[in-house]
């Protein structure tokens, strides 16, 4: 025999309060003082109540069932000035993409707001919060901020909010990323097939140290766990204009005697064009991040749209539970890539080492 569900009306009636009261309590709503919320919540956990999960169904049925004259606004903070730098990255144009897919699916709109490159979180953070505030928005995600931005704060009790990678910023906040990690060993492994056994690893240090080196950690573990591969020191490059970028690899690849390189890096067929490299023929070239306007070589495809989708879906869960603020235990969930295949797939050859 189970006992009776304790209803919401039994937790009023124990506080000495309406049942809206309780709802709103339960639901951690801030129009209730904190001391209100805190006791209500006491008792209600005291009586053993829970949530009917058939009635949360039912409502949730209701609710799709009928449009919504007035949707409720996410808004996606972006670390760019406007829409043309946006236009630059592949990847963020990807995370907006799904993330407007995703939010006008589920009944939300979606709306853009751009912090730009402010290094002081005392301008960009109380900036964007007045805006946010003013127009009632209390939903959020911190779409991919670079290291130009490296620490974001805002009132963070005035809002439910996830953040795409970020993780620089060392906000207590649900993640959603590319599993960089993986999406690197995957490269590495499918190169050790193709009979590679020098594959070398090139990458940021700004991305190394905006995604806790996970690049090199997928590159290490693999390494470690494929007999035969050597063991080439990764190139970490700096800034460019730092140091000559072009002398710095040409200078590693030579000196460890590189078959093939990983990297995250656009550019890196050309840079070695520009030493002298036969790209592919002395060196082979595979990207972590392949662009979508075309395939010249094998490489890594982030599934930059799925990430987009589930930041949107955790923040409608925040938002519908009226969770704010910061997680004392957030999680971080990690969205696998795919190897896309060249045309003519390029298997390691004997070679010269080159001078």
């Amino acid at each position: 025999m189970t006992s009776p569900r304790v209803t919401m009306q039994q937790v009023a009636d124990a506080a000495g309060v309406h049942q809206t009261t309780v709802s709103l309590a339960l639901r951690n709503d801030p129009r209730l003082p904190s001391a209100t919320r805190t006791r209500i919540q006491k008792i209600a956990k005291k009586l053993g109540y829970r949530p009917d999960p058939m009635l949360a169904a039912l409502n949730f049925y209701r609710t799709a069932r009928h449009s919504v004259r007035a949707p409720i606004t996410m808004a996606f903070l972006l670390n760019f000035r406007d829409a043309s730098e946006l236009a630059t990255s592949h990847a963020h144009l990807q995370f907006l993409e799904g993330a407007r897919y995703q939010a006008d699916q589920i009944g939300y709109q979606l709306e853009v707001f751009y912090v730009g490159h402010d290094t002081e979180a005392a301008l960009a953070g109380p900036r964007i919060e007045r805006i946010l505030r003013a127009r009632g928005i209390t939903g959020l995600i911190i779409a991919a901020f670079g290291d130009s931005m490296p620490n974001f704060q805002l009132s963070w009790e005035h809002f439910s909010a996830v953040q795409i990678e970020s993780q620089h910023l060392g906000l207590s906040l649900h993640t959603i990323s590319n599993h960089q990690l993986m999406i690197t060993r995957e490269a590495v492994r499918r190169l050790a097939q193709r009979g590679f056994r020098r594959i070398g690893l090139a990458v940021g240090a700004r991305e190394e140290r905006y995604l806790k080196n996970a690049f090199t950690a997928g590159y290490y573990v693999e390494v470690a766990q494929s007999p035969g591969l050597a063991r080439v020191p990764p190139c970490i490059l700096p800034g460019e204009g730092s140091v000559d970028i072009d002398a710095m690899l040409h200078q590693w690849a030579r000196d460890n005697d590189v078959e093939a390189v990983v990297s995250n890096w656009i550019s890196m067929p050309e840079i070695f064009r520009r030493n002298g490299w036969r790209v592919p023929g002395d060196i082979t070239v595979t990207a972590l991040d392949l662009s979508p306007d075309g395939i010249t070589s094998a490489g890594m495809r982030q599934n930059h749209r799925t990430v987009g989708v589930r930041a949107v879906e955790q923040l409608a869960i925040l938002m519908k539970t009226n969770q704010r603020g910061l997680v004392d235990r957030p999680n971080l969930t990690l969205i696998e890539g795919q190897w896309v295949e060249a045309k003519s797939p390029r298997r390691a050859t004997t070679r010269s080492r080159k001078a």
